[in-house]
């Protein structure tokens, strides 16, 4: 399967996929960190989810359905990126019941961490959200602006400073 992937190095400010564009390509990050967003049509772009090393992302709709991107993923810092086309996916499944175990997996992956986002939307409080993002993703604060990671949290940059200095 490996002679399946493209690898490719991003820079700093690229995109894997972008918003109205279709994307057919599942996407593995060896090493770096992306950010997926939203953008409103007054321009301000909503963060939606970070992804770092050893994670899968595509836009959902835009692979599985072959419809265009409803959000965009911008690369943070330098990134070392594996992408597999929708077709060649498709094409394992049919032949290889390992792959089909793969393709499962990975939605089920991207899938959970879209729920975790719905959930703590819905039931956290901004602080709690912050606590949560404090524990599970430290390093996040020295990888991503603080504008961002506020955008995420669904807060302010001033409410997430008076967060920080809580702590």
């Amino acid at each position: 399967m490996k002679h399946l992937l493209e690898r490719k190095v991003y820079s700093k400010g690229e995109f894997l996929f972008r918003h109205g564009e279709g994307c057919h390509q599942l996407f593995f990050i060896e090493k770096g960190f992306v950010r997926v967003f939203y953008t409103l049509n007054s321009g301000r772009e909503i963060t939606a989810w970070f992804s770092a090393e050893n994670s899968f992302i595509t836009p959902i709709d835009s692979f599985y359905k072959h419809k265009t991107a409803q959000d965009s993923c911008e690369v943070l810092e330098e990134s070392v990126v594996y992408s597999l086309s929708y077709s060649e996916m498709d094409n394992l499944i049919v032949f290889n019941p390992e792959a089909a175990k793969f393709a499962f997996l990975t939605s089920f992956e991207i899938t959970q961490r879209m729920s975790e986002i719905i959930v703590s939307i819905k039931f956290q409080t901004a602080e709690e959200r912050y606590n949560s993002l404090i524990q599970n993703y430290p390093s996040i604060f020295q990888r991503a602006p603080l504008v961002y990671i506020a955008s995420y949290l669904g807060i302010t940059p001033e409410t997430l400073s008076r967060l920080r200095a809580k702590k």
